[in-house]
Formats: structure tokens, C-alpha cells, sequence
């Protein structure tokens, strides 16, 4: 709406209240990834081995940026590696022994290609939302002509679903990670799938609850939209009596 030139000075003000809370969280965000990482690589090292493509137990371990992982060579193509971070983000110290792949049996290795990319979306995302902070902090408070630049203003517009994609990245490592099993070390996928009949129906159900409530919301965010869109374009005396 600011773009579009429509009552700029409250959609101005919505937008930065937001953008000053998301902003706030996108900084924040890497630490509650660390605090994960290090609880991965000490409750569930097969996770940790297939996120990062980890095939061989090393010390010193690096960090792989990108690539394609290569299960059958037991390699990753075309991969950044840092090395020492991938230990000291799992264990506090460079020098540390990450468990690989080669230390856990195939039959209980989750998949890895999808585990892979799952977290280097999830990854790059959050670092892009980490940069439009820096951007946002650094417009609110040392270029504030920033703020009425449309360049800012049309990357917020473009960044709108990368917070989204990046959570369901996350949890696309969080449970294809922790295949084959529902409970780790104690129960596999397979043995905990329900035999009663019928269960396919409430999937259904359910699927219909919740598409339901995401257009009614979006008929409700669209109708309150235009309703505050209306009531500013009205005259100034009958607004007051709104």
C-alpha cells in the first residue's frame, strides 16, 4: 500500500511495527539455532550427519556450505567447507570429533539428499532475513531516508515468504532427520503406523478444517484491508464519525 501511494502515514507506521518485531527475531534466530545444533549432535548424530552431508567421522570437522551430496562415493559435490565450524558449532571446539555416516548402520541413516537441501534452505533463508535486519536496523537508525526508499520497501514486499519457506524447511529436517524412527532408538516409522481402518478420512478432514480457515482468513484480511483503505479515502467528517 505504500508503494501504491495509499495512506502512506498508517501503513507506514503498521509496516515498521512489524518489521521492528520480525527484524528483532531474524537477529535472534541463529542462537536458538546453535543451542539445536549442539542438542542434535548429542541426541541425534545421524540427523546432524545427514544435514550437513557428514560422511566420515572426523575431528576438526567442516562446515559445508551448498553442494550435492554423493551417497554412493560418500562425497559432496560442488560444496563451500569451512574448516572447524561444523565442530565447533556441534561441540563448542574446532578441534572436536563429529560423528559421520560411516559410524551409523544404512538401515537407520535418514535420507539424506532431502535432509541435506531442506537445511540449506532453511539455512540461507534465515541468513537473508538476517541481512534485511541489518538493512531495516540500519535505515531506522543511521539512514533514515532509507524508509521511504522503494528499493527497501519492494525487498520487504519480495521477502514475505521467506520466513514461511524457511519454517517449513526446518521442520522438513526435523522429521525426515529423525527417520527411520518415531521415537529415537526405541521405535521405528514403520512399526508405529496405526492398523485402524479409516484414519484417512479425519487426514481429509482435517485438510479441509484448515484450508477453510486460511480463506477465511485471507477474506478477512483482504476485507480489513479495504475497509481501513475506504475509510481513509472518505471526507474528513464523516471519517470522524466512523
Amino acid at each position: 500500500m505504500i508503494l501504491r501511494k495509499k495512506n502512506v502515514l498508517f501503513h507506514r507506521q503498521s509496516f515498521q511495527i512489524a518489521a521492528i518485531f520480525g527484524c528483532v527475531a531474524a537477529l535472534l534466530q541463529p542462537l536458538s539455532g546453535d543451542f539445536s545444533a549442539k542438542d542434535v549432535a548429542k541426541r541425534q548424530p545421524a540427523k546432524l550427519a545427514a544435514m550437513e552431508s557428514h560422511f566420515k567421522t572426523e575431528k576438526r570437522a567442516s562446515l559445508i556450505v551448498g553442494g550435492i551430496p554423493d551417497p554412493e562415493n560418500q562425497k559432496v559435490d560442488y560444496a563451500v567447507k569451512i574448516p572447524g565450524l561444523l565442530s565447533f558449532m556441534a561441540h563448542g571446539d574446532v578441534d572436536a570429533e563429529v560423528k559421520g555416516l560411516d559410524q551409523i548402520p544404512l538401515q537407520d541413516q535418514p535420507p539424506i539428499g532431502i535432509t541435506h537441501y531442506a537445511f540449506q534452505i532453511m539455512v540461507g533463508l534465515g541468513m537473508v532475513m538476517m541481512l534485511i535486519a541489518l538493512l531495516f536496523g540500519t535505515a531506522l537508525f543511521i539512514k533514515k531516508d532509507w524508509l521511504k526508499r522503494n528499493w527497501l520497501l519492494k525487498l520487504f514486499a519480495w521477502a514475505t515468504p521467506i520466513g514461511f519457506i524457511a519454517v517449513e524447511a526446518g521442520w522438513t529436517v526435523t522429521e525426515v532427520g529423525r527417520q527411520p524412527w518415531i521415537i529415537h532408538g526405541v521405535m521405528r516409522t514403520a512399526d508405529a503406523v496405526t492398523p485402524m481402518p479409516g484414519i484417512a478420512y479425519s487426514f481429509y478432514l482435517f485438510t479441509g478444517v484448515y484450508v477453510s480457515l486460511a480463506l477465511v482468513t485471507l477474506f478477512m484480511l483482504y476485507r480489513q484491508i479495504k475497509m481501513v483503505d475506504t475509510l481513509y479515502d472518505l471526507p474528513t467528517g464523516i471519517k470522524e464519525a466512523h
